[in-house]
């Protein structure tokens, strides 16, 4: 299988500034990772050019197939073909596919009837279309020519030029096509048509779904990853269910985890001062109502360096050679210098052992605005989607926690970056990197004042741990990793 995955993607434009549209992430997967799963018993050749190196060291970290890379200088869909062709055995059918089609999980594709077959576009518009067995240069999202294409032997299309227009090149090849119906596949050619289906899904991780139906919320773990954290979040339901509170909803299965439908709002939903400062009341009083649900137990020195010192570095080293500066002393953020966490970490190391706790205490674990709901009357909060775990203990952590994941939601607008509302331009010596307010930062002194007496500078230095820990989190959007790291650089010089 050859994959297309050059071009600049321009009409993207702040998505495509920092990586190549395969890399643009769709539902909690990069757009190229679709055509992975589809064919996961494939061999791939990839055609890169415009942020190669990023493409490369991606797929080097975060990929689990059999695959060759190319670089090409052409330009064009034909760019590289020529070149991927001769990693292609003689008289065996393959594919050539654009790397910005998203098909669906149930797309199947047989490939023994020795025919030419071409994908055709149900659900999007098309620049070419595909009638009458003729190529024709006109817009349709009926006969659209999507960029998908199997031929019978690479000997069809051997004589393919090293740029220009694939569409354009067979157009005047005479090659006779059976038609494939894309039905259910995705292609976003411009900044406006993918942030229109992004900011309308609901955000989700790549190892759960979750499910409404009528007056249910169902849980579903999608993979290993995803087991192993619901187990750990029905553990804590079970334990929460037995003590009485009442900042959670009604639990009406743990296997899968099935909660009874709030009908509420997040807090960064919220707009007026008063309002918020009314749920940030209602948020403390129910922090303060589960950290003493029952008698706090001896804190675990291993599992306060495990979470905060020991699963911060290794998230970090994972991608280092994917984010840019990474290896300068120095990176310049928003013109002005920061140190570099990578040359840090026995400060880090020795600064964040100072506040470690004599106590545990029942957590919430990842308490941040997307994980809580508010009633319409903004009279009660209910607590959602726990961690259920701290370091290697199970229910019970640093309580510290819990306030460090609520800052990080007020003063370091974690929800709005969640939700892709930010900006991030990676340029040849330095970055620039804004994120849009919730404007919940105008309580944080009120924040600090109603939580005495827990350390403010604990706080921020665990909230800087925090963002650093998010990248490889975040795996799925190379901003994404490149944001929350870059953003833990700037929160790490507030407080070192």
């Amino acid at each position: 299988m050859i994959i297309q995955a050059g071009g600049k993607g321009t009409r993207m434009e702040k998505y495509t500034w920092n990586k190549p549209k395969a890399l643009v992430s769709v539902d909690s997967s990069p757009m190229i990772f679709y055509t992975f799963k589809v064919f996961k018993n494939s061999n791939f050749i990839i055609i890169g050019d415009y942020k190669y190196e990023v493409l490369k060291e991606y797929l080097k970290i975060f990929s689990d197939i059999n695959y060759i890379l190319i670089k090409t200088g052409e330009k064009g869909t034909c760019a590289g073909l020529n070149t991927a062709l001769k990693f292609i055995p003689q008289n065996e059918p393959l594919v050539y596919v654009w790397s910005d089609l998203v098909l669906p999980k149930d797309f199947e594709l047989n490939l023994n009837n020795n025919k030419n077959l071409i994908g055709i576009s149900k659900d999007f518009e098309c620049r070419w279309s595909y009638k009458n067995g003729e190529f024709v240069e006109e817009k349709s999202k009926e006969f659209g020519v999507a960029g998908f294409f199997v031929f019978n032997s690479k000997k069809e299309i051997e004589d393919v030029p090293s740029s220009g227009e694939f569409v354009k090149y067979l157009k005047y090849k005479n090659i006779e096509f059976d038609e494939i119906p894309l039905y259910g596949t995705k292609e976003f050619g411009i900044k406006e048509e993918y942030e229109e289906y992004i900011f309308s899904k609901r955000i989700s991780r790549p190892f759960n779904e979750v499910k409404i139906a009528n007056d249910k919320v169902i849980k579903i773990p999608l993979d290993e990853k995803g087991f192993a954290l619901a187990e750990h979040e029905s553990n804590w339901y079970k334990y929460i269910s037995t003590k009485s509170y009442s900042n959670i909803p009604k639990v009406l299965s743990l296997d899968p985890i099935t909660l009874e439908k709030v009908d509420g709002l997040h807090p960064f939903e919220l707009n007026s001062y008063k309002d918020k400062k009314k749920v940030l009341d209602k948020i403390l009083e129910a922090f303060e109502k589960l950290h003493n649900l029952s008698h706090p137990i001896n804190s675990n020195y291993f599992s306060l360096e495990k979470e905060y010192y020991v699963k911060t570095f290794e998230r970090m080293d994972k991608v280092y050679k994917l984010i840019p500066f990474a290896t300068e002393k120095e990176i310049k953020i928003n013109n002005k210098w920061f140190l570099n966490p990578f040359y840090l970490e026995e400060d880090i190391k020795n600064l964040v052992r100072e506040f470690y706790p004599e106590k545990f205490h029942p957590i919430h674990g990842d308490p941040t605005f997307s994980n809580m709901l508010i009633d319409k009357n903004l009279d009660k909060i209910y607590l959602i989607d726990p961690r259920g775990y701290f370091g290697f203990d199970k229910i019970y952590g640093d309580k510290d926690y819990d306030y460090a994941k609520l800052y990080y939601s007020l003063k370091g607008n974690y929800d709005k970056f969640n939700q892709k509302h930010f900006d991030l331009k990676i340029e040849n010596t330095e970055v620039f990197l804004d994120i849009e307010s919730n404007e919940y930062e105008q309580l944080e002194e009120y924040f600090f004042e109603n939580i005495k007496p827990v350390n403010e500078d604990k706080i921020k230095l665990l909230h800087a741990i925090i963002w650093l820990s998010l990248t490889t989190y975040a795996w799925d959007d190379y901003d994404s990793i490149c944001g929350a790291f870059y953003n833990g650089t700037i929160k790490l010089g507030e407080v070192i």
